[in-house]
């Protein structure tokens, strides 16, 4: 019969003991880390807006592309072709069929997500934070620590790997925004020239 000294004995109980939770200030670092150290990525997103007035959902998809420093590009093309570019200071918003470029120096509901991918945002500093664990998966409820009156809150999606897979962004208006992230792919070398815009020739610029 095998025997265990003490010491030993103790060793096995400690080593079959479940690893203690991580907790949702862990898990807040944990992402903001894993993705602080990516340089660019690019993925195909599926949208859903859900209007707290008309109570429908709006979907949308097509392929983002993300580089520090704050820089991306939302190439929509289903069910309608835009395009929403910022090359770290200003953002376009083009829509084809309009024959228009909208310009503004702020960023919407895209640029948040890209701060949260890019690893740009100092999530417990601006938010407090609750974790969920549903279907397999980790999600962080944040709430802004000050009143925003575009964001109330604010739910992450997390792979095992602490990698963003979706993004939820309610405002105090009772809008949502949705974004599933798929075939994500990191560090790929993205070109700067992708996130410069050329405005076509004959559209409509308008300042916003």
């Amino acid at each position: 019969m095998l025997l265990l000294t003490p010491l030993a004995f103790a060793g096995a109980i400690v080593s079959a003991a479940p690893a203690a939770p991580v907790g949702a200030a862990d898990v807040a670092r944990r992402v903001e880390e894993r993705h602080r150290g990516v340089r660019d990525m690019q993925a195909r997103f599926v949208q859903t807006y859900r209007s707290g007035v008309l109570g429908r959902d709006v979907v949308e998809r097509g392929t983002v592309s993300i580089k520090s420093p704050g820089r991306m590009r939302w190439e929509y093309r289903d069910p309608e072709a835009k395009t929403f570019v910022s090359d770290g200071k200003t953002f376009y918003f083009y829509v084809p069929a309009d024959k228009q470029v909208i310009v503004r120096d702020q960023a919407d509901a895209r640029g948040l997500t890209a701060q949260l991918l890019s690893g740009r945002l100092e999530i417990l500093a601006q938010f407090d934070v609750g974790l969920e664990r549903t279907a397999g998966r980790e999600r962080l409820r944040l709430s802004p620590r000050k009143t925003d009156p575009e964001v109330d809150r604010v739910y992450l999606d997390v792979d095992d790997g602490y990698r963003i897979r979706g993004i939820e962004i309610l405002d105090p208006q009772g809008n949502r925004s949705r974004f599933e992230f798929q075939d994500l792919r990191e560090n790929v070398g993205l070109p700067d020239r992708l996130f410069r815009f050329d405005v076509p020739e004959g559209v409509e610029v308008i300042s916003g």
